[in-house]
Protein backbone atom coordinates (compact mmCIF):
# COMPACT_ATOMS: atom_id res chain seq x y z
CA UNK A 1 0.00 0.00 0.00
CA UNK A 2 1.83 3.38 -0.97
CA UNK A 3 1.69 6.55 1.01
CA UNK A 4 2.06 9.41 -0.62
CA UNK A 5 4.12 12.35 1.87
CA UNK A 6 4.09 15.81 0.85
CA UNK A 7 6.93 17.84 2.49
CA UNK A 8 8.67 14.39 3.38
CA UNK A 9 12.45 15.67 3.20
CA UNK A 10 11.82 18.21 5.80
CA UNK A 11 12.24 17.64 9.75
CA UNK A 12 9.60 16.29 10.53
CA UNK A 13 8.54 14.87 7.41
CA UNK A 14 12.11 12.85 7.38
CA UNK A 15 10.84 11.23 10.46
CA UNK A 16 7.56 10.07 9.48
CA UNK A 17 8.94 8.68 6.43
CA UNK A 18 11.52 6.52 8.15
CA UNK A 19 9.39 5.49 10.73
CA UNK A 20 6.01 4.58 7.62
CA UNK A 21 8.52 3.46 5.35
CA UNK A 22 8.43 0.52 7.64
CA UNK A 23 5.53 -0.48 7.35
CA UNK A 24 4.07 0.60 3.67
CA UNK A 25 5.42 1.50 0.44
CA UNK A 26 6.42 5.23 0.64
CA UNK A 27 6.40 7.78 -2.22
CA UNK A 28 7.98 11.54 -0.90
CA UNK A 29 6.56 14.63 -2.99
CA UNK A 30 8.86 18.22 -2.04
CA UNK A 31 9.89 20.91 -3.81
CA UNK A 32 13.30 20.85 -1.94
CA UNK A 33 12.76 24.59 -0.75
CA UNK A 34 13.86 23.49 3.10
CA UNK A 35 13.70 19.71 2.47
CA UNK A 36 17.15 17.99 2.33
CA UNK A 37 17.61 14.39 0.74
CA UNK A 38 20.54 13.23 2.69
CA UNK A 39 17.61 12.81 5.69
CA UNK A 40 15.64 10.10 3.46
CA UNK A 41 16.04 6.34 4.00
CA UNK A 42 17.27 5.37 0.25
CA UNK A 43 14.73 2.54 -1.03
CA UNK A 44 12.20 5.86 -1.04
CA UNK A 45 10.97 7.34 -4.24
CA UNK A 46 11.28 11.49 -4.55
CA UNK A 47 9.29 12.98 -6.44
CA UNK A 48 10.28 16.89 -6.94
CA UNK A 49 7.09 18.97 -7.23
CA UNK A 50 4.97 21.64 -6.00
CA UNK A 51 1.33 21.53 -4.64
CA UNK A 52 0.98 25.04 -5.51
CA UNK A 53 0.93 23.42 -9.42
CA UNK A 54 -2.02 21.28 -10.25
CA UNK A 55 0.34 19.81 -13.41
CA UNK A 56 2.26 18.70 -10.44
CA UNK A 57 0.37 17.03 -8.77
CA UNK A 58 -1.36 15.09 -11.69
CA UNK A 59 1.71 13.68 -12.88
CA UNK A 60 2.57 12.39 -9.21
CA UNK A 61 -1.00 10.67 -8.96
CA UNK A 62 -0.64 9.35 -12.61
CA UNK A 63 2.81 7.66 -12.20
CA UNK A 64 2.11 6.65 -8.40
CA UNK A 65 -0.91 4.84 -7.47
CA UNK A 66 -1.90 5.55 -3.48
CA UNK A 67 -4.18 4.58 -1.19
CA UNK A 68 -3.17 7.46 0.74
CA UNK A 69 -1.78 11.06 1.57
CA UNK A 70 0.18 12.55 4.50
CA UNK A 71 0.03 16.01 3.76
CA UNK A 72 3.07 17.62 5.46
CA UNK A 73 4.36 20.63 2.76
CA UNK A 74 3.89 23.97 4.29
CA UNK A 75 5.33 27.51 4.38
CA UNK A 76 5.89 28.07 8.09
CA UNK A 77 8.95 29.21 8.14
CA UNK A 78 9.29 33.19 8.07
CA UNK A 79 11.33 35.04 10.83
CA UNK A 80 8.25 37.11 11.74
CA UNK A 81 5.32 36.83 11.31
CA UNK A 82 3.86 39.20 8.75
CA UNK A 83 0.82 41.16 8.92
CA UNK A 84 -1.21 39.49 7.03
CA UNK A 85 -1.92 35.73 5.83
CA UNK A 86 -0.49 36.22 2.25
CA UNK A 87 3.04 34.74 2.56
CA UNK A 88 1.46 31.79 3.38
CA UNK A 89 -1.58 31.47 1.27
CA UNK A 90 -0.06 29.86 -1.93
CA UNK A 91 1.22 26.97 -0.17
CA UNK A 92 -1.01 26.52 3.18
CA UNK A 93 -4.35 26.88 1.37
CA UNK A 94 -4.17 26.91 -2.54
CA UNK A 95 -1.87 23.83 -2.05
CA UNK A 96 -4.54 21.53 0.07
CA UNK A 97 -7.12 23.11 -2.58
CA UNK A 98 -4.90 21.53 -5.26
CA UNK A 99 -3.94 19.05 -3.48
CA UNK A 100 -7.74 17.37 -2.24
CA UNK A 101 -8.71 18.40 -6.12
CA UNK A 102 -5.85 16.25 -7.53
CA UNK A 103 -6.63 13.66 -5.12
CA UNK A 104 -10.25 13.60 -6.09
CA UNK A 105 -9.34 13.12 -9.84
CA UNK A 106 -7.19 10.52 -9.15
CA UNK A 107 -9.74 8.63 -6.90
CA UNK A 108 -6.93 8.75 -3.95
CA UNK A 109 -9.70 8.82 -0.54
CA UNK A 110 -7.48 9.21 2.40
CA UNK A 111 -6.09 12.30 3.91
CA UNK A 112 -3.81 13.16 6.49
CA UNK A 113 -3.31 16.63 7.05
CA UNK A 114 -0.27 18.23 9.25
CA UNK A 115 -2.52 21.08 10.93
CA UNK A 116 -1.27 23.00 13.89
CA UNK A 117 -2.15 24.30 17.35
CA UNK A 118 -1.82 27.92 16.36
CA UNK A 119 -5.95 27.16 14.94
CA UNK A 120 -6.71 27.44 19.04
CA UNK A 121 -5.55 31.00 19.52
CA UNK A 122 -5.31 32.73 22.85
CA UNK A 123 -6.91 29.85 25.18
CA UNK A 124 -5.68 30.86 28.92
CA UNK A 125 -4.79 28.87 31.33
CA UNK A 126 -7.39 26.09 29.86
CA UNK A 127 -6.04 22.58 28.32
CA UNK A 128 -7.16 22.56 24.81
CA UNK A 129 -9.57 20.31 23.43
CA UNK A 130 -10.44 19.92 20.06
CA UNK A 131 -14.01 21.10 19.90
CA UNK A 132 -12.40 24.43 21.09
CA UNK A 133 -13.50 27.23 18.98
CA UNK A 134 -10.64 28.45 16.99
CA UNK A 135 -9.67 31.71 16.60
CA UNK A 136 -6.60 32.15 15.90
CA UNK A 137 -4.22 35.14 16.86
CA UNK A 138 -1.60 35.02 13.82
CA UNK A 139 -1.93 34.59 9.93
CA UNK A 140 -0.06 31.01 10.14
CA UNK A 141 -2.99 29.78 12.34
CA UNK A 142 -5.46 31.55 9.53
CA UNK A 143 -4.53 29.79 6.81
CA UNK A 144 -4.43 26.31 8.80
CA UNK A 145 -7.91 26.96 10.10
CA UNK A 146 -8.69 26.98 6.32
CA UNK A 147 -6.38 24.56 5.34
CA UNK A 148 -8.97 21.56 7.75
CA UNK A 149 -12.28 23.78 6.54
CA UNK A 150 -11.37 22.83 2.79
CA UNK A 151 -10.93 19.37 3.51
CA UNK A 152 -13.77 18.88 6.19
CA UNK A 153 -15.92 20.44 3.50
CA UNK A 154 -15.21 17.15 1.52
CA UNK A 155 -17.03 15.22 4.40
CA UNK A 156 -17.51 11.86 3.86
CA UNK A 157 -16.50 11.66 0.50
CA UNK A 158 -12.50 11.99 1.79
CA UNK A 159 -11.58 9.94 4.62
CA UNK A 160 -9.42 12.75 6.45
CA UNK A 161 -7.84 13.53 9.87
CA UNK A 162 -6.44 16.46 10.87
CA UNK A 163 -3.43 16.25 13.50
CA UNK A 164 -3.00 19.40 15.55
CA UNK A 165 0.66 19.58 16.11
CA UNK A 166 1.72 21.37 19.32
CA UNK A 167 5.60 22.78 19.44
CA UNK A 168 7.77 19.93 18.21
CA UNK A 169 11.22 19.53 19.50
CA UNK A 170 13.69 16.77 19.66
CA UNK A 171 15.64 14.51 17.04
CA UNK A 172 15.67 10.71 16.21
CA UNK A 173 19.29 8.20 15.81
CA UNK A 174 19.84 9.03 12.50
CA UNK A 175 21.51 12.20 10.33
CA UNK A 176 18.72 13.65 9.17
CA UNK A 177 17.43 13.92 12.72
CA UNK A 178 18.96 17.40 13.47
CA UNK A 179 16.28 20.69 13.34
CA UNK A 180 18.51 22.96 11.95
CA UNK A 181 15.36 25.08 11.42
CA UNK A 182 16.14 29.64 11.17
CA UNK A 183 12.85 29.85 13.70
CA UNK A 184 12.81 27.15 15.58
CA UNK A 185 13.27 27.93 19.44
CA UNK A 186 15.67 24.73 20.38
CA UNK A 187 17.82 25.58 17.50
CA UNK A 188 18.25 28.78 18.87
CA UNK A 189 19.06 28.49 22.30
CA UNK A 190 22.15 25.38 20.85
CA UNK A 191 22.95 28.66 18.24
CA UNK A 192 23.97 30.35 21.59
CA UNK A 193 25.15 27.91 23.32
CA UNK A 194 27.67 27.28 20.43
CA UNK A 195 28.32 29.78 17.89
CA UNK A 196 26.33 32.79 19.64
CA UNK A 197 24.73 35.09 19.62
CA UNK A 198 22.63 35.14 22.50
CA UNK A 199 19.01 34.00 22.99
CA UNK A 200 16.51 36.48 22.76
CA UNK A 201 13.36 35.50 24.64
CA UNK A 202 10.62 36.49 23.15
CA UNK A 203 8.54 38.41 25.71
CA UNK A 204 9.30 38.48 29.62
CA UNK A 205 5.53 40.01 30.69
CA UNK A 206 2.80 37.45 29.81
CA UNK A 207 0.40 36.74 32.60
CA UNK A 208 2.49 33.28 33.56
CA UNK A 209 4.21 31.82 36.01
CA UNK A 210 8.24 33.85 35.05
CA UNK A 211 6.81 36.24 32.11
CA UNK A 212 7.78 34.22 29.73
CA UNK A 213 4.99 32.38 26.98
CA UNK A 214 3.67 28.57 27.87
CA UNK A 215 4.00 26.25 25.14
CA UNK A 216 3.55 22.31 25.03
CA UNK A 217 6.02 20.98 23.41
CA UNK A 218 6.05 17.38 22.07
CA UNK A 219 9.12 14.72 20.74
CA UNK A 220 9.42 14.75 16.99
CA UNK A 221 9.85 11.04 17.82
CA UNK A 222 5.74 10.83 19.56
CA UNK A 223 5.07 13.38 16.33
CA UNK A 224 6.13 10.64 13.86
CA UNK A 225 4.21 7.79 15.63
CA UNK A 226 0.92 10.07 15.41
CA UNK A 227 1.47 9.85 11.50
CA UNK A 228 2.06 6.33 11.88
CA UNK A 229 -1.09 5.44 13.82
CA UNK A 230 -2.96 7.99 11.75
CA UNK A 231 -2.22 6.03 8.74
CA UNK A 232 -3.54 2.89 10.84
CA UNK A 233 -6.65 4.71 11.56
CA UNK A 234 -7.06 6.04 7.67
CA UNK A 235 -6.59 2.28 6.54
CA UNK A 236 -9.02 0.49 8.53
CA UNK A 237 -12.01 -0.51 6.77
CA UNK A 238 -14.76 0.15 9.35
CA UNK A 239 -16.69 2.86 8.87
CA UNK A 240 -15.33 6.02 8.87
CA UNK A 241 -17.25 9.11 11.42
CA UNK A 242 -15.36 12.13 9.96
CA UNK A 243 -17.74 14.25 12.56
CA UNK A 244 -16.09 12.56 15.46
CA UNK A 245 -12.76 12.34 14.32
CA UNK A 246 -12.00 15.11 12.47
CA UNK A 247 -8.87 16.64 14.44
CA UNK A 248 -6.90 15.28 16.97
CA UNK A 249 -4.13 17.34 19.36
CA UNK A 250 -0.52 15.87 18.48
CA UNK A 251 1.38 17.31 21.93
CA UNK A 252 2.43 16.04 25.59
CA UNK A 253 -0.10 17.35 27.33
CA UNK A 254 2.49 19.28 29.94
CA UNK A 255 3.18 23.25 30.72
CA UNK A 256 6.55 24.25 30.18
CA UNK A 257 7.34 28.24 29.71
CA UNK A 258 10.20 29.14 27.02
CA UNK A 259 12.39 30.05 30.22
CA UNK A 260 11.93 26.24 31.12
CA UNK A 261 13.01 24.84 27.99
CA UNK A 262 16.23 27.15 28.59
CA UNK A 263 17.21 26.01 31.67
CA UNK A 264 16.53 22.29 30.63
CA UNK A 265 18.67 22.50 27.97
CA UNK A 266 21.53 24.09 29.98
CA UNK A 267 21.03 21.10 32.18
CA UNK A 268 21.63 19.03 29.18
CA UNK A 269 24.27 20.42 27.61
CA UNK A 270 26.39 21.17 30.67
CA UNK A 271 26.28 24.78 30.48
CA UNK A 272 24.24 27.88 31.06
CA UNK A 273 22.23 29.65 28.01
CA UNK A 274 23.25 33.19 27.06
CA UNK A 275 20.04 34.86 26.36
CA UNK A 276 18.45 38.26 26.87
CA UNK A 277 14.67 39.46 27.17
CA UNK A 278 12.99 40.93 24.06
CA UNK A 279 9.81 42.11 23.31
CA UNK A 280 6.47 40.11 22.44
CA UNK A 281 6.66 38.47 19.37
CA UNK A 282 3.21 40.02 17.20
CA UNK A 283 0.79 36.94 17.04
CA UNK A 284 1.95 35.15 20.08
CA UNK A 285 -0.09 33.96 22.46
CA UNK A 286 0.61 33.53 26.17
CA UNK A 287 -0.18 29.83 26.54
CA UNK A 288 -1.26 27.14 24.60
CA UNK A 289 -1.30 23.25 26.03
CA UNK A 290 -3.02 20.35 24.40
CA UNK A 291 -5.90 18.48 26.26
CA UNK A 292 -4.90 14.57 24.85
CA UNK A 293 -8.08 13.09 26.05
CA UNK A 294 -9.47 12.41 22.45
CA UNK A 295 -5.38 11.30 21.46
CA UNK A 296 -5.28 9.06 24.55
CA UNK A 297 -8.47 7.24 23.14
CA UNK A 298 -7.27 7.13 19.45
CA UNK A 299 -3.74 5.54 20.91
CA UNK A 300 -1.91 8.79 19.83
CA UNK A 301 -0.28 10.15 23.31
CA UNK A 302 3.06 10.58 24.04
CA UNK A 303 5.88 8.23 24.97
CA UNK A 304 8.94 10.26 25.72
CA UNK A 305 9.80 13.28 28.76
CA UNK A 306 10.64 16.95 27.17
CA UNK A 307 14.32 16.03 28.89
CA UNK A 308 14.52 13.16 26.71
CA UNK A 309 13.14 15.18 23.91
CA UNK A 310 15.98 18.08 24.75
CA UNK A 311 18.95 15.78 24.64
CA UNK A 312 18.30 13.83 21.65
CA UNK A 313 18.10 16.86 19.83
CA UNK A 314 21.23 18.32 21.69
CA UNK A 315 23.04 15.16 20.48
CA UNK A 316 22.07 15.63 17.10
CA UNK A 317 23.06 19.07 17.07
CA UNK A 318 26.65 18.32 18.32
CA UNK A 319 26.55 15.21 15.04
CA UNK A 320 25.18 17.81 12.79
CA UNK A 321 27.63 20.16 13.38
Amino acid sequence: MTWIVTGGAGFIGAHVVHLLSRRHEVVVFDNLSTGRLDRLPGHVAVVKGSVTSPDDLDTLFGRYPAAGVVHLAACKTAPEFPRDARHYWPDNVDGVRNLVAAMTRAGVGRLLFASSAAVYGDTGRRRVRERHRLRPVNPYGVTKVEGERIISAYGGALRSLALRQFNVVGAGSHPYAADTGPTGLLPAVFRALTDGPELVVRGHDYPTRDGSAVRDYVHVEDVARAYLRGVELLSDPRPWSPRRRRAVNVGSGERTSVLDLVRIAGRVAGAEVPFRSGARRAGDAAEVVADLGRARRMSIGPRSSLTEAVASAWESWRRHR
